[in-house]
């Protein structure tokens, strides 16, 4: 007889479980959710620059989403030809696409990395669209002519 029988239970409890057969474990599936498109409000932002408020529609793409999902972001955003505010270190997932044309309100991503914010019209580079400005109204003048402080909020 052995000097431990309390290991000796131990270890036949332990044979008698795993000769059991084994119950199927249900299957578990990672819910992915995505914000209603239905719903404009989920695809809307808060734009605060200088005690203004603009509205921007925020595009249904997988930039548009990256994007809400960094809310609430505030940037410093520095001038660039009269007609534009950027800031590097933002990624987002690109799809970039030339633009001949581009309006004020339109707000793009340049690269993987730079939000771009425009105030008057440009064109000629290759950007990825995140949105654009219900109105401008007041925007050139809320931005000014240097670097200026952006904050972007779920609408």
């Amino acid at each position: 007889m052995t000097k431990h029988p309390v290991l000796l239970y131990a270890a036949v409890a332990c044979l008698l479980a795993t000769s059991c057969t084994p119950v199927p474990m249900p299957e578990v599936r990672e819910e992915v959710r995505q914000e209603p498109v239905d719903n404009v409000e989920n695809m809307t932002v808060n734009i605060i620059v200088g005690g203004k408020s603009f509205k921007a529609d925020i595009e249904d793409s997988e930039t548009g989403r990256a994007f809400l999902a960094k809310l609430p972001l505030s940037l410093d955003m520095d001038e660039l030809n009269g007609n534009e505010k950027y800031c590097y270190g933002v990624s987002l997932p690109r799809d970039e696409k030339y633009c001949s044309s581009i309006a004020a309100g339109d707000l793009m991503l340049f690269g993987s990395n730079c939000i771009v914010l425009f105030y008057g019209p440009a064109g000629g580079y290759s950007y990825t669209r995140i949105g654009t400005l219900q109105s401008t109204d007041g925007l050139a003048a809320a931005l000014g002519s240097g670097s200026v402080k952006v904050r972007f909020e779920k609408g």
